[in-house]
Parts: structure tokens; C-alpha cells; sequence
């Protein structure tokens, strides 16, 4: 009803709001039946879409090649062979052993690894910063500006943090260099930080030098950093915020290096360039994912770069152009100044035969082995049949299938509650939160029930499973895999272990091929539909179908999956989904609905009012002749 305020029966007492409610209550029911018809809708939408989840879960445990372990269509996937390497009898991880579907039963003799392929490595011979150095300190007699008003400086070593106040009445370089260090030592106790002043004044030079506590040897491992308080007074102690005895890799290479201008390296024929203003971070970054196969680092304790190649072997030495005296010799990456460690190629000898190999890893008879380091006597690599691992995965496929089908047949089989229908407005305000839940379970169920979509679905499932793939001969019943006999069960698959294990272990090829085989047509190629069905394996035949039904691609006749077609994507806005139209016209016939009904109320309200009208003259009149005749 209309919100506005009306002042009613006034001259006929009578109680205008209740009577016009009661008139139009054959109106408000067609609203109310109109907007719960709209929640079936809604509810039955979200059913849909909840059946679309479902499929995508299976279809991302089982057909997404990201999850290897689980891949069902991917021979790589069915390994039915287990390896093991041993040495006098005895396990050993000298190498790594990866069987696969091709792997063949047998053993394979290491004989020797004379040495594994390593990569091309350079690492700094010596530290890159060392010491904090400041440029050239202000002359100092005590009135400096900058000292007097604030004499508070932070400092952080290994991540501690610390703030010293500098003492008053300093007037010189070296009582500054010699508080500095007073103050230092009484912020860190675990080590010596000494303060040294070099060059003449009034403007020397400080450097911050890091010893063993009680001694004056330098102990490596500590970075020392400039904090951010007060920078007038470091400005004049010739210091400035982030000033670090190890590389502080947000700095530029100008406050970093002392680099001024631009900067270009030849990395295995790449160049790069590089500015002044470029961060230690940004030209790592750049050089790190590049295509160079390069690493650059950074090892803060020992205050070395590194590069090194990221594959083994002498194909992948480093070579680099630089600039004489520019980037790469302020970082002791030069000719001279670091150390080298030349790649190597791996030398082995297999079943008595010496190779070398320009990489730890190498296949023979289907079997992927790889080197972690030197052996000097023989190692026996024995590959066995091992069916555990497939026939779990075979088991663990079944069990999540049975339950889709389950959660599947049950919107088809579920009952709607004729008893519960969805509240209106008035109802759940008249009833608790709880209730409401509860009811709303009860009325929405019985939404899917018998649905064609869902049906066809089911159908297609089980077709796939038992109709013959062409060229093969094994079916799911030869591996011990049959529909349950149990009418109620509707399709739910039940498996034989002993019967799978043994079609595992004497017909390990065909079983592969029935779940993997894929034809040489296409999904996309959607008119030979029925010739990609005959010559799939029952893999691709599920992944098919799970596609058809939610896929988000169109297909020739401009259509995505049915279900996406039937209630659109599990997230983002719908507005062109199959439901979401029949929603969108029950939210037309709502409003008109309303409007018919805004209308009647409001024609009842113009009667009632002309009848006060009528009623409020007639009174009058009665009045006046009640007075005229003496009364």
C-alpha cells in the first residue's frame, strides 16, 4: 500500500485504511504469488550455478594440466613403474630417478660420476660497500645551525634500530667523530662501531668501521644504516638517510655506486642501460627477467654480487661488455676483482659406456635420472612395475565422479514442499532469522527436479563411460569398473581393486589409452562432434562434456555451455543468462503489478472521500433544519 499519510473517517468514524486493505487484498495476492515466483527463479539459478561449480571442480582436479599429479588426460600421468638407485646394496640420492608410462622394467648400472655439470658462477673477491664513508663534513665550532637545534641522529644495525643524542659543546670534526663513536658503542654492545675522520680541516671525511666488541679487528656479517632523523645535521655531517655499509638496494646507483652518468652492459650479447636514478632493485629486476639466463644478486652478509648462468654446463658461460671503470667494477664484477667458477660439463659413465653431457639430466629406456654429485663406485638404478600410484589415482577419480553424479541426482530426485513457499515481506518480519533459514531450505528444494539440462547431462556421462572407444579393446568392466547394481545408486560407478591391479599390471597399455587416447579432431570442430566422440578415450569424452555444459567460449552457433547459457558465470553481473531474462520479465510483471495496485488504492481512497464529503454536507444540512425547526 501507498506510504502516504491520509486522514481518514472523520465524519463517518469508520476505520477507511482497514476496509480499502481488505479491497485491494485479491490484488496484493497476485504480488505476493507474482514476487515469490520470482524467488523460485532466483533460487533455481543459484542451483544451477551451484551444479556448474561442481563440474568445474572436477573438471580442474581431473583435466587441468596444471595439476600433473592428477592429470587424466596425459599419459605422463599413468606411471606405473617405481625406481630406485643403489649403491653396495644400500640407498643413495647421488642421483634422482623419475620412471614415467614409457619407463621399461630393468636395471641400469651408473658405473661412475667423474664430476656433475655446474654452472658458470662470478662472485665479488672483495666487499662491495665496506665501511659507511661520508663526504665532506661542514666545519663545525660549535654554533653550526643545524647541531644546535637538534643533535639527534638514528642509526640501524642487523634490523635494531637506535637513536643517539650527540653531546653539547662540540666544536671540531674529531669531537664530533669521537662522540659519534662514544654514542654508538652505548647503543650496540655487541660490537665496537668506531668513528674515523681523515683529510684536513675544517672538512674531513668520517668512516664507520665495525669491530669485534673489546677488539679493533673487523668482524664481517653487520650492515650498518644511516636512519632518517634530522637530515640538516646529516647533510653537515656529510652523511644522508639509507647511507649503508652493505648495498641498500631501493638507493639509485648514483647514491649507491657514486655512478653520474647513464650505464650500458652487454650480458651474452644483451644490452641493457641503465641511468643514474636507476634503483639497485630496478636493474637487478631487469637483468633477472630478462632472457639472458642469468642470475645477479646480492649477498647482503658478505657484502658480494653475484652472477651466475641459471643452467649447467659450458654452453651457458657468462659474458659480459662493460664500461671501463662504471657499473660492474663498483660492484667487483671485473676482470681481476672476483672469482670465477667455470662451467662444467657432467662425465659419467652408464652401463659401462664414458659420456658427457651438458646437463645433470638425461632420459634412457623412459626413465628421466639426474646427477647431484660425484660417485665413485657403481650404482645400480633397478625399475620395477608399481600399480599403487595409478590405481589410487584410478580409485580417488571413480569416488569424486561417484560423488558429482550423487549431488547431481539428487536436485534431479528432490521433491518440492508444496507446504513451503517463499515468505513475503510481512512473514519474515513476523518470524526470527533461524526460522526463516529454515523455511527458506524447505522452499526452495525441488528446483532442478527432473530438469532436462541436468538429465541430458547424467545421459552423457554415463554414455561415455560404456560405449566403446574406437580402436581399442578394453572397456571399464575389463578393469574391474561397473555401474552399482543398487537401482537407488542411479549410475554410481563401483570398482574391483584385485580386478583393476591386475588390468593394471597385464594390460598397463590399453588401460592408459582408454583414459587418454585423444582424437585427431579437434573440441572447437564442433561439426564432427560424433567422430571426436568415437575416437576419444573416456577422459577427453568427460572433459567434453563437463566443457559443453560450462564453457564460457561460444561455439559455431554463437552459444556458451548450457549452464552458463541457462543461469551465466559463477561471479560478475548476469544479464543475459536464460534466467536472468525470465527474472527480468517477472520484475516487469511485478511493477505492473504494483502500479495496478497503487492505482486501485488510490481510487479507493478518492470514493471514500467523496463519500466523507457527502456524508459531512448531509450533516450540515441535518443541523441547520434541526435548528430552523426549534430542535
Amino acid at each position: 500500500m501507498s506510504d502516504m499519510l491520509r486522514i481518514t473517517g472523520l465524519v463517518s468514524g469508520m476505520d477507511t485504511d482497514a476496509t480499502i486493505k481488505k479491497l485491494i487484498n485479491i490484488e496484493q495476492i497476485k504480488v505476493d504469488r507474482a514476487k515469490q515466483e520470482r524467488q523460485y527463479l532466483e533460487w533455481q539459478k543459484e542451483d544451477y550455478k551451484e551444479i556448474a561449480n561442481l563440474l568445474r571442480g572436477f573438471q580442474d582436479e581431473y583435466f587441468d594440466v596444471l595439476n600433473s599429479d592428477t592429470f587424466m588426460l596425459s599419459t605422463n600421468t599413468f606411471n606405473l613403474f617405481s625406481g630406485s638407485a643403489t649403491i653396495d646394496g644400500l640407498e643413495s640420492n647421488a642421483v634422482s630417478i623419475k620412471t614415467s608410462s614409457s619407463s621399461v622394467k630393468g636395471s641400469i648400472k651408473i658405473n661412475s660420476v667423474d664430476q656433475p655439470a655446474t654452472k658458470d658462477k662470478w662472485v665479488s673477491d672483495s666487499e662491495v660497500r665496506g665501511n659507511i664513508v661520508s663526504s665532506e663534513m661542514a666545519s663545525f665550532d660549535g654554533t653550526n645551525v643545524a647541531y644546535t637545534d637538534n643533535k639527534l641522529l638514528s642509526f640501524t644495525l642487523d634490523g635494531e634500530t637506535r637513536t643517539i643524542n650527540l653531546d653539547n659543546g662540540l666544536t671540531t670534526n674529531d669531537e664530533i667523530a669521537a662522540n659519534l663513536t662514544t654514542k654508538l658503542k652505548e647503543a650496540f654492545t655487541n660490537v665496537d662501531i668506531t668513528v674515523a675522520t681523515s683529510g684536513a680541516d675544517p672538512n674531513k671525511t668520517m668512516e664507520f668501521h665495525i669491530y669485534k666488541d673489546g677488539t679493533t679487528s673487523a668482524e664481517t656479517g653487520h650492515t650498518l644504516t644511516v636512519g632518517s632523523t634530522n637530515s640538516a645535521l646529516l647533510s653537515d655531517l656529510g652523511l644522508k638517510a639509507g647511507l649503508s655499509s652493505s648495498v641498500n638496494s631501493s638507493m639509485s646507483l648514483e647514491d649507491t655506486f657514486g655512478i653520474t652518468s647513464n650505464q650500458v652492459i652487454s650480458i651474452n650479447d644483451k644490452t641493457f642501460s641503465f641511468t643514474k636514478d636507476t634503483t639497485v632493485t630496478e636493474m637487478m629486476n631487469e637483468i633477472n627477467t630478462s632472457d639472458m639466463g642469468v642470475t645477479i644478486s646480492y649477498d647482503a652478509f658478505n657484502d658480494k654480487f653475484s652472477l651466475e648462468s641459471n643452467i649447467v654446463g659450458t654452453d651457458s658461460n657468462i659474458t659480459v661488455i662493460d664500461s671501463v671503470d662504471t657499473l660492474f667494477s663498483k660492484m667487483k664484477l671485473e676482470e681481476g676483482n672476483l672469482s670465477n667458477i667455470e662451467a662444467q660439463n657432467a662425465i659419467f659413465t652408464v652401463n659401462d659406456v664414458l659420456t658427457t653431457r651438458s646437463s645433470n639430466t638425461f632420459e634412457l629406456s623412459g626413465t628421466t635420472i639426474t646427477i647431484n654429485e660425484k660417485i665413485s663406485s657403481a650404482m645400480i638404478i633397478d625399475v620395477t612395475s608399481d600399480t599403487k600410484e595409478v590405481k589410487d589415482l584410478v580409485v580417488g577419480f571413480v569416488a569424486k565422479y561417484n560423488d558429482m553424479i550423487t549431488k547431481i541426482n539428487d536436485k534431479l530426485g528432490e521433491r518440492k514442499n508444496y507446504d513451503y513457499k517463499p515468505l513475503t515481506s510481512e512473514q519474515k518480519e513476523a518470524m526470527g532469522d533461524d526460522e526463516v533459514e529454515k523455511w527458506e531450505l524447505e522452499a526452495r528444494k525441488g528446483g532442478l527436479r527432473n530438469d532436462s539440462t541436468l538429465e541430458n547431462l547424467t545421459r552423457k556421462l554415463r554414455q561415455a563411460l560404456y560405449e566403446s572407444v574406437d580402436g581399442l579393446g578394453i572397456s571399464l568392466s575389463d578393469m574391474g569398473i561397473q555401474t552399482s547394481s543398487t537401482y537407488t545408486e542411479a549410475g554410481k560407478l563401483v570398482v574391483d581393486e584385485t580386478k583393476l591391479d591386475k588390468a593394471l599390471q597385464e594390460r598397463p597399455n590399453e588401460v592408459i589409452e582408454l583414459f587418454t587416447k585423444n582424437s585427431s579432431t579437434t573440441y572447437s570442430s564442433f561439426t564432427n562432434e560424433s567422430t571426436r566422440y568415437k575416437e576419444n578415450g573416456l577422459g577427453h569424452r568427460i572433459s567434453d562434456i563437463i566443457k559443453d555444459n560450462i564453457r564460457i567460449t561460444r561455439d559455431d552457433s554463437n552459444r556458451k555451455g548450457y549452464l552458463i547459457e541457462k543461469a551465466g558465470l559463477a561471479t560478475g553481473v548476469d544479464a543475459s543468462s536464460e534466467m536472468a531474462n525470465r527474472i527480468l520479465e517477472m520484475d516487469d510483471k511485478i511493477a505492473d503489478l504494483l502500479d495496478m495496485l497503487s492505482k486501485k488504492e488510490a481510487n479507493y481512497y478518492a470514493e471514500f472521500a467523496r463519500m466523507e464529503s457527502a456524508m459531512s454536507k448531509y450533516s450540515s444540512q441535518s443541523a441547520w433544519l434541526t435548528q430552523q425547526f426549534g430542535g
